[in-house]
């Protein structure tokens, strides 16, 4: 049976594949394809194999493969590199997965805390907060701050691709001044394989919770715990460890400046 083919242009390539001209005409230049040439005036013109090869040549991209790794790939050894490439991508495609499942709890998380955190203002409730790990920021007190003293080991770690949407702005009260935190989720950490050789762990604890405005900057002081602390007293419980507060968001409301912060006090009934 004679084999013959179709003859096409350019323009026609690129509107059969939805590809630009540019990126054909790059694929010549990689080495990758080879178009035949019209003696008379020189033009390309590609063939049946050629549009074949170029929807091939659409598929490895996709895979992840730059042009010199597919023209690898074809020139040595091909099913091997070839079902290698795909094991590679699938477990690419896995952690990917894996990282927004995380993700997509973690921006939850956060949606529903910034939702409720209006309807929970000065109002008290409890929960179980996980456990998490944080490592030191600065000394404070009240609304003064002393000098920043985050790692570089930290900085790297934290600032890494989207690392910093997994940590929360943590403030942990000590008897006479407070310590300034980013604390992680330990789920989120061991997930996300994120490794801070100075964390400090903290264990999942029962706290009574509430939303408290820390006000515009200068204004924030431990006399806003006095409501909670008197609810505590009032209810006969018992403060098991440090008062800690996380940051929940800053920025106007109503014409006003806000700095929502959620208290938790871990206590035993």
């Amino acid at each position: 049976m004679e084999v013959s083919f179709m003859f096409y242009s350019i323009g026609e390539v690129s509107k059969i594949l939805n590809i630009s001209k540019e990126m054909i005409r790059y694929y010549e230049k990689q080495g990758a394809l080879k178009p035949a040439r019209k003696e008379n005036n020189n033009y390309r013109y590609y063939s049946t194999m050629d549009i074949f090869f170029l929807m091939e040549m659409i598929r490895y991209q996709a895979l992840g493969l730059s042009t010199t790794e597919i023209n690898q790939l074809l020139s040595n050894n091909y099913m091997q590199s070839y079902s290698e490439c795909l094991s590679d991508f699938h477990k690419k495609l896995e952690k990917e997965i894996i990282y927004k499942m995380v993700l997509k709890d973690r921006i939850k998380e956060m949606a529903d805390r910034a939702k409720t955190s209006q309807l929970n203002m000065n109002h008290y409730w409890f929960k179980n907060v996980d456990e998490h790990e944080y490592v030191f920021l600065c000394k404070g007190k009240d609304d003064c701050y002393g000098e920043i003293e985050l790692t570089k080991e930290n900085r790297n770690i934290m600032f890494a691709g989207q690392n910093f949407t997994f940590f929360e702005s943590m403030v942990i009260f000590n008897e006479e001044d407070e310590n300034w935190v980013y604390a992680i989720n330990t789920n989120y950490k061991e997930t996300l394989d994120i490794e801070m050789s100075d964390a400090v762990k903290q264990k999942s604890q029962l706290c009574l919770c509430t939303m408290i405005d820390m006000g515009e900057v200068g204004c924030f002081n431990r006399k806003l715990l006095e409501p909670i602390l008197k609810y505590i007293e009032d209810q006969q419980m018992t403060i098991v460890d440090k008062i800690r507060g996380i940051i929940i968001c800053r920025g106007y409301q109503n014409n006003k400046y806000q700095r929502i912060m959620e208290i938790q006090i871990p206590i035993k009934p």
